[in-house]
């Protein structure tokens, strides 16, 4: 299961999401540190010092967005990657992932896009699009190329289906 929703949130939450994950907190702890991949991490999302705006007040959005209800939330974190940084296939904890790309633009040269192997599809990044997909299914995403100057983030919820 891999579902694509393109223009996901509001401009104004959108907006908010990039503003608050843009801020200085990131760290290089991100991917399997037995394998050759490091990439920026941003950790504990789900915690207090964010007044619940990933943990409630989002979550609720995406819920409703959608409509569906999850049993709860494994963690909430965002990765970001840099040109030249690219992961490795992976599977997730959790029954599900919900991937977000909060960023206020991207052109589709700028490569970076979310990899599914065995399946043999391609997720192209985009500012606003949202993937939900089974966290078992070995997936990456695929390094931003040496023209793209900023940080590529993705906006991560592991969920437990209900």
């Amino acid at each position: 299961m891999i579902e694509v929703y393109d223009d996901f949130f509001d401009e104004n939450i959108r907006q908010e999401i990039f503003d608050r994950l843009i801020k200085p907190h990131w760290g290089i702890s991100g991917g399997d540190s037995s394998k050759p991949e490091i990439f920026w991490h941003y950790d504990g999302l789900e915690g207090s010092n964010h007044s619940g705006y990933f943990s409630e007040y989002l979550y609720k959005k995406i819920c409703n967005k959608l409509d569906r209800e999850f049993k709860g939330i494994e963690r909430i974190y965002a990765n970001g990657q840099t040109a030249g940084q690219c992961g490795t296939p992976h599977t997730d904890d959790g029954d599900l992932t919900f991937l977000y790309y909060p960023v206020p633009e991207w052109n589709v040269t700028w490569q970076g896009h979310l990899i599914f192997p065995k399946e043999e599809r391609i997720i192209e990044c985009k500012s606003n699009r949202a993937v939900l997909f089974d966290g078992s299914v070995d997936h990456y995403a695929d390094a931003p190329s040496r023209f793209f100057n900023g940080l590529r983030i993705s906006l991560a919820y592991k969920l437990w289906k209900k």
